[in-house]
């Protein structure tokens, strides 16, 4: 998702065209001011905390009152066994074990090639998956009935919501448009990509029948919300490297 333009020579050219488009996000004249960065961490803090707000919300009201049960249901009479196969490929992938390593991977590649886009997309993508717990530990929602949705992996802790396997790919996406934006580079093909897989994944979630709607959705709330922040407060950091990455290319 990081790469969706041909390489150029990395000439002395390029480099000042590159920090001009840059400069916007960086501690030059065209930086952010302040009151834009506080809005900026305030959108991200308030889309949090909504989501925090709709998990309480709909854990009180219930699966059954809200419909999620019923989709859940209405799913599980739907199946067939290549859907399960690739729901349950998508449940070990992108699961706590498999998806780290994944990850790590990516970003050793990208390290040998470009190491802020290697730093930004580990660091940004870790932040925007680990927020998820913060919803898990507080809202602590049941898992839906297993014998009800007649679910085909067994998960049966109070922590459906939100969806951390959908938080994992919607950190990817958000993690690899913020790092293309703050590089200076077009942020089309990231989206094209991203969006379809969030919403495999997330869907698998309910095939499977081991999250509700709700939780699905809120998962990329929380991810989008909490990248926010931290791009926002980790900028000047994440340009001083970007800097640094460039001109050691260009030399």
């Amino acid at each position: 998702m990081l790469d969706d333009r041909p390489a150029q020579p990395c000439t002395s050219e390029r480099v000042a065209r590159m920090n001009r488009e840059g400069a916007d996000l960086s501690g030059t004249p065209g930086d952010i001011d302040v009151a834009h960065r506080t809005t900026m961490v305030l959108a991200g803090g308030g889309l949090l905390a909504i989501a925090l707000a709709l998990g309480f919300v709909l854990t009180a009201v219930g699966a059954a009152r809200t419909g999620e049960l019923a989709l859940d249901e209405s799913i599980s009479r739907h199946r067939d066994a290549a859907l399960s196969a690739v729901a349950r490929g998508i449940d070990v992938g992108f699961g706590t074990t498999v998806a780290p390593v994944l990850l790590l991977v990516a970003c050793g590649i990208l390290w040998t090639r470009h190491r802020f886009a290697a730093v930004a997309l580990g660091a940004l993508t870790t932040v925007g998956w680990l927020s998820v717990e913060l919803g898990k530990a507080l809202v602590r929602r049941p898992r839906p009935p297993a014998a009800t949705v007649h679910a085909l992996v067994s998960e049966t802790a109070a922590d459906s919501y939100p969806s951390g396997h959908t938080a994992f790919v919607a950190a990817v996406l958000f993690a690899s448009v913020a790092a293309l934006a703050l590089a200076g580079r077009r942020t089309v093909a990231a989206w094209l990509l991203g969006v379809p897989v969030v919403v495999v994944v997330g869907l698998s979630r309910l095939y499977l029948g081991v999250h509700y709607l709700g939780d699905v959705i809120a998962s990329v709330g929380f991810a989008a919300a909490s990248i926010l922040v931290a791009t926002v407060v980790a900028r000047p950091a994440l340009m001083r490297l970007r800097d640094d990455t460039t001109r050691a290319v260009a030399g």
